[in-house]
């Protein structure tokens, strides 16, 4: 009996488990989280240990993960995307606590380069998704295939059927094995969502492959998958293209039972919008923009009913995204100022507070990129340009530069933090002080923060109130920030937001 199958029959069986186990996690989680915020013993901050993560044979390594979000799970295993010594060749590997485990790639073929291998996640049990290209030439896109697949926790290599076409992606798994993502048919489609072909999402369940079905047009993506077995993602609703947009309207729907639901019917007046993350209470996060794609506004989906963030609050700009949503439904985000000149991040609270979390000294921008039940929000502050960036912890209030919560002797910058867990723990990107090679970077709390530590972080704060909060005047933020233009490629992905990833990407 292979890994699958075993996989497939204990997930049955922690199916018919799932509900009654969803239930004790919803009355025990929040009253673990309660008494740890209600503790006066707790630090201001704590410092961190530093694990940097190798490359596999070439110069540098990368934090891997679908859109801007680290798999990094609750029990320490992360995944990291190594370049070898081909350029733009990648393996992945999970790395949990100090052990290193090779993720398999599928067959070389004679004469072409070897195979790489990407993760986009990592559920608790350490099985990995994500693709690995197969050697092969894509006759519509001309470009090596790719195809979905899983890895078991030892790294063996599962590829994942398709309906014949070139390219597939496996995006994200939950806790009981099932999987999303999407995959091409064989169909030219000059709107493709993915490579040239017509795309579809799909969710992946007990060794069975079903395909979602899209809102009227050619193509959708199935982007996130949580615990209930719901599915967020993106379709077009017709084949007629926007003539701003240049390709057919995009919807953000919500699947569930077999039913895919447009949770934001023609979005907030114009042509655009997507999911950027499902949390497992259901609770949908994206955008949508606005009349002549002029700007966009953020959203919160839960049960039927979507919010409009931007009322509930904004920084006065156009160019607005909700980001992340924890399992209270706190959601994180980015709003542009009332001049358009930067975005900042934010914070809409689930008791319906805004605040702005403005940026570290010096810095114009900032974006979020997770926010956890604590409260604690992790992202990357910097040049609206992204030429420069400091790595963020938002805590207790105020946002501090992560580079001095950890030894100065470490040998690395961080520029970015892609994700933190429940109990702390950090995935952050950083290049080397000595020779400016990338590094993946895990960071782990190791104590209160005292000492250089604490003088460190006092010295960014003198800075913080003495410098001036800086503006960017020289370029506004424009409407082509949001078009995502024609293909879209939004599933390899488009991060379907109104910024650009920040981080060098494999995949970009």
């Amino acid at each position: 009996m292979d890994f699958l199958e075993t996989f497939c029959r204990v997930s049955r069986k922690l199916m018919r488990r799932s509900c009654a186990f969803g239930a004790f996690i919803a009355l025990v989680f929040p009253v673990a989280l309660l008494a740890q915020e209600t503790s006066s013993q707790k630090p201001m901050h704590h410092r961190y240990r530093v694990v940097v993560l190798g490359t596999d044979g070439g110069s540098d390594s990368y934090l891997a993960g679908y859109l801007f979000y680290a798999p990094l799970t609750e029990h320490g295993t992360i995944g990291v995307a190594g370049d070898t010594s081909i350029p733009g060749n990648y393996n992945s590997y999970t790395w949990t606590h100090g052990v290193r485990t090779d993720l398999q790639a599928l067959p070389d073929q004679a004469g072409s380069p070897p195979n790489g291998t990407y993760i986009n996640w990592i559920n608790q049990w350490g099985l990995a998704v994500g693709y690995a290209s197969n050697g092969i030439q894509d006759s519509i896109a001309q470009e090596t295939e790719t195809k979905a697949v899983i890895w078991a926790p030892d790294g063996e290599i599962y590829p994942l059927e398709t309906l014949g076409g070139y390219q597939s992606q496996a995006i994200w798994v939950n806790e009981l094995g099932q999987v999303s993502g999407w995959l091409e048919n064989t169909t030219p489609d000059p709107y493709s969502m993915g490579a040239g072909a017509e795309t579809t999402g799909f969710i992946w369940q007990f060794g069975i492959l079903q395909t979602l079905g899209t809102l009227g047009g050619p193509d959708s993506v199935g982007k996130f998958i949580n615990d209930l077995g719901q599915v967020s993602g993106h379709s077009y609703t017709s084949y007629t293209p926007n003539e701003v947009t240049g390709v057919p309207p995009i919807d953000p729907f919500i699947w569930e039972d077999g039913k895919m639901t447009d949770i934001n019917p023609g979005n907030f007046g114009g042509a655009q919008g997507g999911t950027n993350y499902l949390n497992n209470a259901g609770q949908v996060v994206g955008f949508g923009t606005v009349p002549g794609e002029a700007g966009a506004h953020p959203f919160l989906w839960q049960k039927g009913k979507l919010t409009d963030l931007f009322l509930v609050g904004n920084l006065g700009g156009n160019l607005n995204s909700a980001y992340n949503v924890n399992e209270r439904g706190d959601v994180v985000g980015i709003a542009a100022l009332s001049d358009n000149s930067a975005f900042h991040a934010v914070l809409w609270r689930h008791d319906g507070a805004f605040t702005d979390l403005k940026t570290l000294a010096g810095d114009t921008c900032t974006q979020p990129y997770r926010i956890n039940s604590h409260g604690q929000i992790v992202g990357f502050s910097g040049s609206c340009d992204f030429s420069t960036q400091h790595a963020f912890l938002w805590e207790n209030g105020e946002m501090v530069d992560l580079d001095t919560l950890i030894p100065s002797d470490s040998g690395i910058q961080l520029s970015t933090a892609n994700w933190i867990t429940e109990r702390g723990e950090i995935a952050a990107q950083a290049t080397l002080t000595t020779g400016g090679a990338y590094r993946a970077v895990v960071l782990i709390p190791d104590g209160e923060c005292d000492g250089d530590c604490a003088a460190r972080v006092a010295a960014r704060h003198d800075e913080q109130r003495a410098a001036p909060m800086s503006t960017n005047t020289e370029a506004t933020l424009g409407v082509e920030s949001i078009v995502i233009g024609n293909p879209t490629r939004s599933s390899r992905p488009s991060p379907l937001r109104p910024f650009l990833a920040s981080r060098p990407h494999p995949q970009n």
